[in-house]
This record gives structure tokens, C-alpha cells and sequence, in this order.
């Protein structure tokens, strides 16, 4: 079944940790991402065409297409060429920074297992499942709103019988006849098709990583309340308990530094370019966009804000959620217990300090404010085109 990664839990069918990256792992294997047992030579070759047309071929194609063709624009039209060139130069740098770090993701989801060990209660094992739904669910939500930009892009092109991103193709010339035009139409759908699916991949693992985090985080949070509440277990048995929370505490750092890397350089892209690009948006649709044109341009804000937006929101909870641990680990039932336990809680206490954090790049970091931040830059944008009357000298034009 498709949706069988978001199905609602069943005592006797729970999912697992490392199925929060089913559907990711389903549109990395499309991509030419994920290496099959079988049959590698030829999905090398298949994975080296689709890499060269989408990453290699698009901006390339959408820089000569923005020379050869830019009396010709009209300014719509040219903030839509820009708004995609900029995001097509991301793109490139977004994938490799993942691939370079692709064996982090399977560490990751090593750790996840071992986690996912610890949970012995079937509500641990339920609680483990509603958030592996939410990885997926949020996976196909993301889907849905870069694909929809993309059909919505072609829909508005056709109606006003222009192409929807003017890439450069050398084989077709559109404006020779309307088969020629079809042709050129399908072919950069597909592209950017393929196009945005690799963007989905390189925007939503971050995400994926923080969901599954915070789950852990708050399942250590329920076993820390826990400790010390049974009177029928005996000191050695509260300490054991103590000892494997304190365990469980360092797999979870160990999967955040794991994750850190790849988040910070993707995460320092897309900070660089979602100011830029929701600038010339905005521009678009105050002042050029026809209504099938802006609705293109609402659904490729959506798309914009989504890249980082939610992570920033999730990082945020991640903070809230060690501070939480850390008032569960203070507030546990530690004052009638032995010198020993009171010493291990001490420095599980110590630890559980550090809050798990992460920057973008190593300079920014990434929370909501932040976000905010540099979604303020699109909005400086608008000001500063609005004042010198740029919009009116385009037009005119």
C-alpha cells in the first residue's frame, strides 16, 4: 500500500524509527540518491542523466535562456526566470551537501534502531509510531506544495500560450510552431518536475531529523519521571534504570552531531537565497502578476517558506524540550535514594544542560526569530523598488 507509512497505530503493527524516511528514501531512489542491490550499473547511468539535466543542465540552460532572450521578457516573466535561476544555482550546492554526508543518514538511522530498542511499553512504541507518521505525512505535504507549483507554473503558461520558465533548449525552438510549443511546454515540466523532487529531498530531511529527534527527547522525558517510582525495585535496579536513561541521553547527542553538518550548510543556502527570491515574488505579485500568474507565484511562496520555516519552528521546540528533561531529571524522585544514584544523576543533570542546538553554517542560528529575520529581507526588497519606481520604469519599458 502507498499510504501504509501513515496508517494509524495497531498494537500488533507499529512502525519503527528508522520508517520516518520511507517516503524519502522512496523519492531518493527516484532521483538516482539511493544505490539499488541490483542492477547498479545501470542505475548509475540513469542516476548520472537525471543529475545532469536537473542540477547541471537547468541553470545552465536558464542563464542562456535569460541572455538570449531578455529583450523579450516582459517583467513578469523576468522575475519568474530569476526567482527560478536562483534557487536552480542553490540546488547544485543543497545536493551536494547532502551526498557528501549521505553516510551520516545511514548512521542516523542506525542510532534510531538502537533508540527504538529502548522502548519496551507498547505506549513507547505507539508514541515512536505517531511521530514516524508525521515524518511521512510531512514528506507528502511537502510534495504536494513544490509539485503543485510546478503544475500551477505550466497551467498559467498554457492558458497565455507562453512557455512557463523560458529554459533554454537547444533542439525545439517553441515559437516555431504550437507542436513545437507543446513539446518545449512537457519538456521543462518534466524537468522542473524532476527538478523540485530533488528540492523536496535537499529541504526536507532537516525536518525529518528534528521530528524524530524530539520524539526521542520526549520518550527519555517520560522514562526520566518514571525512575524511581516503583517500590517494588530494589536500589540496583533504580540504578540500572538511571544508568540507561543516561545511555539513552548520549545516543540522542550522538544522533544530533551526526545530523549536524549536512543541516548546517543546507540550512545556510536556503538562508542566503529565501530572502533574495521572496523578494522578486512579492515584486511580482504587487505589481506584474496577471491572476494565473500570481496564483504560480503564491504557490512558489508557499514553497519558499516551507524550506526553512518548520525546521526553524522544530528547532525551536528542540530547546524547549531539554529544558523540559532537564526540570524531569531535577524534579525525579532522587531524595530518598543512595549516594551512588544521587552522584550518576548529578552528572546526567550536568550533561542534560548542554541544549542541542544548530546553526546555519556555524553563524546564524536556526530558530523561528531567525527565519523571520531573513524573510524581513524580501520585504526591504519591495520597499526599496517601490521607492525609486522600478515597477513603473519595467513597465513602461
Amino acid at each position: 500500500m502507498l499510504f501504509q507509512y501513515v496508517r494509524k497505530p495497531t498494537p500488533t503493527d507499529l512502525l519503527t524509527s528508522p520508517e520516518s524516511f520511507k517516503y524519502f528514501e522512496y523519492g531518493m531512489f527516484c532521483m538516482g540518491w539511493h544505490t539499488p542491490a541490483k542492477y547498479k550499473i545501470l542505475y548509475y547511468t540513469f542516476a548520472t542523466l537525471l543529475f545532469g539535466w536537473c542540477v547541471v543542465y537547468l541553470p545552465i540552460g536558464i542563464s542562456i535562456s535569460f541572455v538570449k532572450d531578455l529583450r523579450t521578457f516582459t517583467p513578469s516573466e523576468l522575475l519568474t526566470v530569476l526567482q527560478l535561476f536562483f534557487n536552480a544555482v542553490g540546488l547544485p550546492f543543497k545536493v551536494l551537501f547532502f551526498n557528501l554526508y549521505k553516510s551520516g543518514f545511514y548512521k542516523a538511522k542506525e542510532i534510531l534502531s538502537r533508540m527504538d530498542k529502548r522502548c519496551h511499553t507498547l505506549e513507547e512504541r505507539m508514541e515512536v509510531h505517531r511521530w514516524v507518521v508525521r515524518c511521512n505525512m510531512a514528506y507528502l505535504i511537502y510534495q504536494v506544495i513544490y509539485t503543485s507549483y510546478t503544475i500551477s507554473t505550466f497551467l498559467s503558461a498554457a492558458l497565455s500560450g507562453k512557455l512557463p520558465w523560458r529554459i533554454f533548449n537547444p533542439f525545439v525552438d517553441w515559437r516555431e510552431s504550437r507542436s513545437n510549443f507543446w513539446r518545449a511546454a512537457v519538456n521543462e515540466t518534466a524537468l522542473m518536475l524532476c527538478s523540485v523532487t530533488q528540492t523536496v529531498i535537499s529541504d526536507i530531511y532537516p525536518l525529518l531529523y528534528g521530528l524524530i529527534l524530539r520524539a526521542h527527547i520526549k520518550l527519555l522525558q517520560m522514562r526520566v519521571e518514571k525512575l524511581c517510582t516503583d517500590p517494588e525495585k530494589s536500589d540496583e535496579e533504580n540504578q540500572e534504570d538511571l544508568i540507561n536513561c543516561i545511555k539513552d541521553h548520549k545516543l540522542i547527542k550522538e544522533f544530533a552531531e551526526i545530523i549536524r553538518p549536512t543541516i548546517a550548510r543546507t540550512i545556510f543556502v536556503q538562508f542566503l537565497l529565501i530572502g533574495l527570491c521572496l523578494g522578486l515574488c512579492m515584486i511580482n505579485l504587487l505589481f506584474f502578476a496577471d491572476i494565473w500568474t500570481g496564483l504560480a507565484t503564491v504557490a512558489y511562496i508557499n514553497g519558499l517558506m516551507v524550506q526553512t520555516f518548520p525546521f526553524c519552528f522544530v528547532c525551536d521546540f528542540i530547546k524547549s524540550d531539554c529544558e523540559h528533561l532537564e526540570v524531569a531529571i531535577f524534579h525525579s524522585n532522587w531524595i530518598n535514594t543512595s549516594r551512588r544514584y544521587k552522584t550518576s544523576l548529578i552528572f546526567f543533570l550536568k550533561n542534560s544542560q548542554e541544549t542541542i542546538s544548530f546553526t546555519a553554517g556555524s553563524i546564524f542560528p536556526i530558530s523561528t526569530s531567525t527565519n523571520i529575520q531573513v524573510a524581513k529581507l524580501a520585504f526591504s526588497v519591495v520597499t526599496f523598488v517601490n521607492q525609486l519606481n522600478i515597477a513603473d520604469r519595467l513597465t513602461k519599458n
